[in-house]
């Protein structure tokens, strides 16, 4: 299929999708897609991607409008209420690199449900949007699966659906296998162990003893107690992202990257 061609089977689809031009159905979500995609579209890009990787760049694209389709009464109703829609258009087209090339198609759905949530502000960083889309590209379906299972296990609002073993057999891994998934969450500042923990409790030690040391203390005070365990657990940072990406399927589905 040609460029051309393409693009306007893609123009019909949205326009179809979303009643684009029809009168009294106007939908702003469907206008700012077709808006945000077709500024991705820089002169002589589209001619390599359709000569590299062309399925999935189409398979993405229709997959991401039939997400969006999905969701289109909640983003209309969010944009309603933005004057400045600017930020979000231009966070819009940052979102659709990502789309294009994401080779798990599963993680669309969560792509979407940040760029949800992103349509109820005003301004948007595009530091902000770059860092927690960066994070999700790099993660895979198994990453999202274990973190997923830790938000559920800190959350008092969830309750945990499924357990590791789960895992295990579902990616068909072994836990070896499964802990290299966490420590790799660990590095990505997803999850934290006790250690992680300790760390800051070490520091305090220290402090504590060298005013002791200096005389600046009369008596040694409590030191913290530091763990003997290397359990994990979620981060701050892994809880803001499962709740911006994730929370919509998390707390509904047992098996979340389905």
């Amino acid at each position: 299929m040609s460029e051309s061609k393409f693009k306007s089977k893609l123009k019909k689809k949205i326009e179809d999708v979303f009643d684009v031009g029809t009168e009294g159905a106007v939908s702003i979500i469907g206008e700012l897609a077709g808006e945000s995609l077709f500024g991705t579209f820089a002169p002589g890009i589209t001619t390599a991607i359709f000569s590299y990787k062309q399925k999935r760049f189409e398979k993405n694209i229709n997959k991401a409008i039939d997400e969006l389709k999905k969701r289109e009464a909640e983003l209309n109703e969010r944009l309603s209420a933005v004057e400045n829609r600017q930020s979000f258009i231009e966070s819009f087209e940052l979102i659709w690199d990502y789309i294009i090339d994401e080779p798990q198609e599963q993680k669309i759905k969560y792509m979407i449900n940040g760029l949800v949530n992103l349509a109820s502000h005003e301004q948007i960083k595009e530091d902000f949007v770059l860092f927690y889309y960066d994070t999700l590209r790099d993660l895979r379906l198994v990453d999202i699966d274990v973190l997923n299972l830790y938000y559920l296990s800190y959350s008092p609002v969830h309750s945990r659906v499924f357990n590791y073993h789960d895992i295990l057999e579902k990616f068909d891994i072994d836990y070896n296998q499964y802990n290299a998934v966490r420590e790799k969450l660990v590095r990505m500042g997803l999850l934290k162990t006790k250690h992680t923990d300790d760390l800051d409790k070490l520091y305090k030690n220290v402090l504590t003893i060298q005013e002791y040391l200096d005389g600046k203390s009369k008596k040694l005070n409590r030191l913290e107690r530091l763990s003997k365990s290397d359990g994990y657990s979620i981060s701050s940072f892994g809880r803001n992202f499962v709740e911006f990406f994730l929370e919509k399927y998390a707390s509904t589905e047992s098996d979340v990257s389905t």
